[in-house]
């Protein structure tokens, strides 16, 4: 397809829609913070990789995704695959660990919620890690300081890549149908 690395991360960057569902993907939760944040296509899925205190959860199962361990001010259960994770952190072989241990609830609690978890910040790829391409991508997506309302560069790149994944090597296409009959 022609993709690199900021492409893979722009197009990544849809995972601020939606949200999984234990019935249908294995894996529950939004990617951002509450159901209305996640209609609206803006580029909070990359803040959330940074802001928040991911741990893993279901760990060593089919199904393991990473939470903040919290429902948010409006209930939801919040998630982010290993996929999305590891754009910034490099949690191959290095679980359990948590985005970002030593941060606190006013009660004192450390935000990662586990104590084996928050014993060990999941490292994020330095310079000489072929995947800090990803790391840097996802901070071009932020747009300058987090949190912040500039989202050009997250929607320039989105545009981008979705015309490469799209159209790059797809010049032979058959033309559509007026029905599902196969085109012969």
């Amino acid at each position: 397809l022609g993709l690199g690395w900021k492409d893979a991360v722009a197009l990544m960057g849809g995972h601020t829609l939606g949200r999984g569902s234990s019935e249908f993907s294995g894996h529950q939760g939004t990617w951002v913070d509450t159901d209305e944040d996640a209609q609206v296509f803006d580029k909070q899925y990359y803040e959330e990789i940074y802001m928040n205190s991911w741990r893993p959860r279901g760990r060593g199962t089919a199904n393991q995704d990473w939470t903040t361990g919290r429902p948010t001010d409006r209930g939801n259960t919040r998630m982010m695959l290993n996929t999305d994770i590891c754009l910034v952190h490099n949690i191959d072989g290095n679980l359990p660990c948590c985005t970002n241990p030593g941060r606190f609830y006013s009660n004192g609690q450390d935000r990662c919620l586990d104590d084996e978890a928050a014993a060990r910040r999941c490292p994020i790829y330095n310079q000489m890690n072929p995947r800090s391409e990803a790391r840097t991508a996802v901070g071009q997506m932020l747009g300058g300081a987090y949190p912040n309302v500039n989202n050009e560069p997250f929607y320039n790149a989105f545009t981008d890549a979705w015309r490469k994944a799209t159209t790059v090597g797809n010049d032979n296409l058959s033309p559509l149908g007026e029905n599902c009959e196969p085109v012969r």
